[in-house]
C-alpha cells in the first residue's frame, strides 16, 4: 500500500513538471543561500583555526599578574621576574627551554625604545626579526647580519615622528636605538589592510604590525635593561601542561612568598581565539536566519500550490474515497507530494549553495566546506519545509466529502 502511494505520488509530480519546478525555486534560493553561508562560515573557522592554532601548542606562556580573575583590564604588576627564576622554571621535567619576555600584556615581546638620528627622535616597538619582511626599501636580513648591530625600521615612524625625512634616504644610514648604534638596512613596506583576506587579518601577529626588527642578538642587548615580565616555557610534546603549570607556579610561590599577585598561564590569545570563534559562528548563524526568511517564501509557495493541486482534483479524491481509500492515504499522498517538492528543492540547492560558495570563496580565498551536518540540516530543513506548508492543504484533501467532489 505504501509503495502504491509513493507511486501515484510520483505520477501526480511527472504530469506537472513545470509547475513543480516553478515551486521549488523558493525552497531552492533559501537552501541555495543558506548552504552557502554556512559552508563558507565553515570554511573560515576552519581556515582560521589551521593558521591560528599549533603556533604555540607547546609554548606555556607563564606571568604575573594582579588580578585573580582573568581580565582584559590590564594593572601594571608589582614584580618582576629575573634570570634566576628563568634558571628554576629550566629545570622543570618536560621543559625543554624558556625565554624571557619583556612587555606588557598587550604588545607581545616588543620593546619601547628612543630613536636617534642627528638630533631627530622617534619613539618605537623594536623586536626580533621574524624573517620573510615586506621591505619597500633596501634589504631583507640574511646570514650575515646574525650577529650585527642592524635595523629593519618601520614606515610608521616616518608617517608620524620622522616626517620631515624621506625613508629611502634612511637607507645605509646609522641611528642610536637607546645609545646603541645601528645601521638601517631596509625601510618595511607600509602596512595595508586592503591587501590582507579576512582570515590573513585574523590569523595576523598585531604585535608585530608596527615594529620595527633588529637580530636576536641585539634584541637580547637591548633587552637587557628591561623587566622580564613573563616567561615562556617550552615544553616537550606530550606533556601535562597543567601539570608543568602547577609546579612553575608552586616553585614562583615558593621564591617568592611576599608577592601579593598571582602567578598563572597567559592564555589571552587562546581567549581571543575562543571569542572569535563564537563571533564567526554567531555571525554565521545571524546571516543564515536572515537567508533563511525566503524559505518561509517557498513555503508559502509550496502551500498555495497544494492547495491549487487539491482543487484541480477533488473529482480524483472523490472517486478514491467512494471505492475505499482511508482519508489517512489522501493526507499521506498530499504530505508525500509536498515532501517530494521540497526534498528535490532541498538537493537542487545543496548544490547550488556549495557551487556558489565555491565561487565567491575563490574572490575571498576562503575554501568552502561541506560538512555531513550541513548537508543533513538543509535536506531535513527542506523536507519539513514542504511537510509543515503541506498539511493544511492535505488535511483539506483528507476531510473532503466524497460526494461532493465528484459532483462539484
Amino acid at each position: 500500500m505504501n509503495l502504491e502511494i509513493i507511486h501515484t505520488t510520483l505520477l501526480s509530480l511527472k504530469a506537472h513538471k513545470l509547475r513543480v519546478f516553478l515551486t521549488m525555486i523558493g525552497i531552492i534560493i533559501g537552501i541555495t543561500s543558506v548552504v552557502a553561508i554556512s559552508t563558507l562560515g565553515a570554511g573560515m573557522k576552519k581556515q582560521f583555526l589551521s593558521t591560528s592554532s599549533g603556533q604555540n601548542a607547546n609554548i606555556l606562556k607563564f606571568h604575573y599578574t594582579m588580578q585573580e580573575e582573568d581580565s582584559y583590564m590590564y594593572t601594571y604588576p608589582d614584580f618582576g621576574f629575573d634570570r634566576v627564576d628563568m634558571k628554576k622554571l629550566q629545570k622543570i621535567p618536560e621543559v625543554t627551554t624558556v625565554a624571557p619576555e619583556y612587555s606588557a600584556i598587550y604588545s607581545g615581546d616588543n620593546l619601547d625604545v628612543s630613536l636617534d638620528y642627528f638630533g631627530a627622535q622617534a619613539y618605537a616597538m623594536i623586536t626580533s626579526n621574524r624573517g620573510n619582511n615586506k621591505v619597500l626599501y633596501g634589504r631583507d636580513f640574511n646570514e650575515n647580519d646574525r650577529n650585527q648591530n642592524v635595523v629593519l625600521l618601520s614606515h610608521d615612524i616616518f608617517t608620524y615622528d620622522l616626517t620631515d625625512m624621506d625613508p629611502s634616504e634612511m637607507v645605509g644610514k646609522a641611528v642610536a636605538i637607546n645609545g646603541y648604534m645601528y645601521k638601517v638596512i631596509g625601510v618595511l613596506a607600509p602596512f595595508s589592510y586592503e591587501e590582507l583576506s579576512e582570515t590573513e587579518m585574523m590569523s595576523l601577529d598585531w604585535d608585530t604590525v608596527f615594529s620595527s626588527f633588529v637580530s636576536r642578538s641585539s634584541y637580547n642587548e637591548l633587552a637587557q635593561t628591561k623587566e622580564i615580565r613573563g616567561i615562556n616555557l617550552t615544553i616537550a610534546e606530550g606533556a601535562d601542561k597543567q601539570a608543568i603549570l602547577a609546579e612553575a607556579v608552586k616553585i614562583m610561590q615558593e621564591e617568592h612568598p611576599d608577592v601579593q599577585g598571582y602567578f598563572k598561564e597567559n592564555d589571552r590569545e587562546q581567549r581571543d581565539q575562543q571569542e572569535m570563534e563564537s563571533t564567526i559562528s554567531s555571525l554565521t548563524l545571524f546571516l543564515m536566519a536572515i537567508t533563511a526568511i525566503s524559505l518561509l517564501v517557498g513555503g508559502i509557495g509550496v502551500m498555495n500550490i497544494m492547495y491549487v493541486s487539491v482543487t484541480e482534483r477533488k473529482r480524483e479524491i472523490g472517486i478514491r474515497r467512494a471505492i475505499g481509500a482511508k482519508p489517512r492515504m489522501i493526507l499521506l499522498q498530499f504530505l508525500l507530494e509536498a515532501a517530494f517538492i521540497t526534498l528535490i528543492g532541498g538537493l537542487l540547492g545543496v548544490a547550488g549553495g556549495y557551487g556558489l560558495s565555491t565561487l565567491l570563496g575563490g574572490f575571498v580565498n576562503i575554501t568552502p566546506i561541506m560538512t555531513p551536518q550541513i548537508f543533513l540540516i538543509s535536506t531535513s530543513v527542506s523536507v519539513f519545509t514542504g511537510i509543515f506548508f503541506g498539511i493544511i492543504p492535505a488535511i483539506s484533501a483528507a476531510r473532503m466529502d466524497p460526494i461532493k467532489a465528484i459532483y462539484n
